[in-house]
């Protein structure tokens, strides 16, 4: 009997999840399903928004969510105003110790059966994220490589290392007010939304704008 040759096991390309928002989607393909997505930024880059949408995409589907909140800032009213379905999604708050996240997180993952985890970062110290070994990020990848899971991570700079397979970086570009000083009103934000991993030759970003609306 002839034996097989040998040769490189090329895998599938992972299934999609939406990001909830069209001009998103075009620019990034989705959330890859079975992977790790980052998203990074500064204060009010749009990064809580973004995550929002990914929320209730998830949820919209009738998929069950977690979030890993360490320092307790989720807000469910917003949440729940962007669409998040809050009956299908766990609330984890670790006051403010980025260690007991990552365990959280850990024991969600192992368990299965969520659409999207995520990890919310945020606010962790410097010292916090530079005590979290690389090896944690390699261990969320792999058990998240057969399953539907997307593990969104949220920090204000990269943390997974090479462990993320797509890295988006959110900036704020300006913000847009009516009226005259000093009576000014908020009416919207210009952000900038950059795929900084995978890189190819195809939109790597785009400008994102939004506006609220004057209620009575």
């Amino acid at each position: 009997m002839t034996p097989l040759p040998l040769g490189w096991r090329i895998a599938p390309p992972p299934e999609l999840l939406s990001t909830g928002i069209k001009d998103v989607d075009a620019a990034l393909g989705g959330c890859p399903r079975g992977r790790i997505t980052e998203i990074v930024g500064p204060p009010s880059s749009g990064r809580t928004s973004l995550l929002h949408s990914i929320l209730a995409a998830s949820t919209q589907r009738g998929e069950f969510a977690v979030l890993v909140d360490t320092s307790d800032a989720f807000d469910p009213c917003s949440a729940s105003s962007a669409g998040v379905d809050l009956a299908k999604m766990i609330w984890i708050r670790c006051s403010g110790n980025a260690e007991h996240a990552m365990r959280a997180a850990d024991l969600v993952i192992h368990s299965g059966g969520f659409g999207v985890v995520a990890l919310d970062l945020v606010n962790a110290t410097p010292n916090a994220l530079n005590r979290i070994p690389p090896t944690a990020w390699f261990r969320f990848r792999r058990a998240l490589e057969s399953t539907p899971t997307v593990l969104a991570v949220l920090a204000g700079q990269p943390v997974t290392k090479s462990c993320s397979a797509l890295l988006v970086e959110m900036k704020r570009r300006r913000a847009v007010f009516t009226g005259t000083p000093p009576f000014e009103l908020l009416r919207g934000a210009e952000y900038d939304l950059l795929r900084r991993k995978p890189v190819s030759g195809e939109r790597n970003g785009f400008l994102a704008r939004g506006f609220w609306t004057e209620t009575a």
